[in-house]
């Protein structure tokens, strides 16, 4: 980033923040999604976005040699703990989260402190060949599938408890969970997510949603996320706890890819 693309972002980002000021936002999530698959944070009051957009938010590269179980592996050509990466909020993804009064979020590039883009952004890396496909005549379109699974009660029981015992793909499923999933459709199409289908999946308490992000940057999983855990607890009458689970049980993601 030059200093003139650091002035720009500046100024935007005060405009952004004085909106999102009025419309009750306190605090911005920046995200990015590290090597292993995790999406890491760093958050900053709203006050303090076009600070962050025009100089970024401090953050060391060693994340890019953690594990999914926060161990690290070693790589003679980037992640040691020296030194200090940018986190940039790319303001045009920059969503308030329907399912998280008070909050939005922002993916972020990272850059190194001379602002030159990091080799191992992954956001930086796939503009650059969307943008080197486009110069050959390639267009590159690319959706996204996730897969959930909805419990009650203690998200922690084991056996986990569901709201439904509907069939794989069955109707049943969908009317015990509707209320929680209009919710859900709902909170998406208030963050500008492009949902193309909704239905059960084969595990039980399981659903999934094929959508498209656009190719120019990382699919907006968090406010997906987010809105994801945004609907009202299934099961009637004694549910007052609804809990959303990736790690454990179920959940997948995949990133098909056309050109």
């Amino acid at each position: 980033m030059g200093t003139g693309d650091r002035e720009q972002a500046y100024a935007r980002a005060r405009q952004e923040a004085e909106r999102l000021t009025a419309n009750g936002i306190r605090a911005i999530a920046l995200t990015w999604v590290d090597n292993a698959g995790l999406t890491r944070v760093k958050s900053v009051p709203t006050a303090r976005l076009p600070h962050a957009a025009g100089r970024g938010v401090g953050m060391s590269p060693v994340f890019d040699v953690y594990l999914v179980d926060d161990s690290m592996t070693s790589s003679r050509h980037v992640g040691g703990p020296d030194g200090d990466l940018r986190l940039v909020p790319d303001l045009g993804r920059l969503t308030p989260l329907a399912a998280q009064p008070g909050w939005a979020w922002a993916p972020v590039d990272r850059y190194d402190q001379r602002g030159r883009a990091h080799p191992v952004c992954q956001r930086l890396f796939a503009r650059r060949m969307a943008e080197r496909a486009r110069e050959r005549g390639l267009t590159v379109r690319m959706g996204f599938e996730t897969e959930w699974v909805v419990t009650t009660g203690d998200p922690d029981q084991d056996p986990p408890r569901y709201p439904t015992a509907g069939p794989a793909y069955g109707m049943a499923r969908m009317v015990d969970l509707a209320d929680y999933l209009a919710d859900l459709l709902g909170a998406l199409d208030a963050q500008h997510t492009e949902v193309h289908q909704l239905h059960p999946e084969y595990s039980p308490g399981s659903s999934r949603c094929p959508w498209r992000p656009p190719i120019r940057s990382a699919p907006p999983i968090s406010p997906y996320w987010c809105g994801r855990r945004s609907g009202r607890a299934p099961g009637g009458p004694g549910s007052t706890r609804c809990s959303a689970r990736w790690w454990n049980r179920a959940g997948s993601a995949t990133a098909p890819i056309s050109i």
